[in-house]
């Protein structure tokens, strides 16, 4: 059993580390300080977008998340330039799914959203800033696209 293991697992070593991993960084600031920073899988014409990072200029991070296929995929976050957490959410096939979690500055949720393929879901709660539940509304019947308080796409 043991030694099936070790084989598993070397054999996942092998193919993991077969896609060459590159680091770019994109855009940078005046003062050389990145400003995007992309992570790539693969070389040439099999190069596919992995990881996206963008930096404020006082070089805290922006938002950062993952990508597969060419589309947002996997969990995003989005931070002030404080570096507090502003939003973090998840995306599939480009569009958000899943829980999302909003922030005030003072880092007390702002409200809390779920999404199914891009479309509001579920029930969504808003808080005021001392953390106090003021309004749930149920999506459920009606399904929406447009959300206020989205980050936009960078580099898009």
């Amino acid at each position: 059993m043991k030694s099936r293991f070790a084989l598993f697992f070397l054999v996942l070593v092998f193919f993991t580390s077969c896609r060459h991993k590159n680091t770019v960084v994109e855009s940078a600031y005046p003062d050389g300080s990145p400003r995007r920073i992309c992570v790539y899988l693969g070389q040439g014409d099999n190069k596919e977008l992995s990881k996206e990072t963008f930096y404020y200029k006082n070089k805290i991070l922006q938002e950062d998340g993952e990508y597969k296929h060419g589309e947002r995929d996997g969990k995003w976050i989005y931070y002030y330039p404080s570096g507090k957490v502003w939003s973090e959410g998840y995306f599939r096939n480009g569009k958000s799914d899943g829980k999302r979690l909003t922030y005030f500055p003072n880092g007390k949720l702002r409200y809390e959203a779920h999404y199914k393929e891009g479309q509001w879901v579920g029930i969504w709660k808003f808080y005021d800033e001392t953390g106090r539940l003021i309004k749930s509304v149920d999506y459920s019947k009606t399904p929406v696209t447009k959300v206020p308080d989205q980050p936009a796409a960078k580099g898009k």
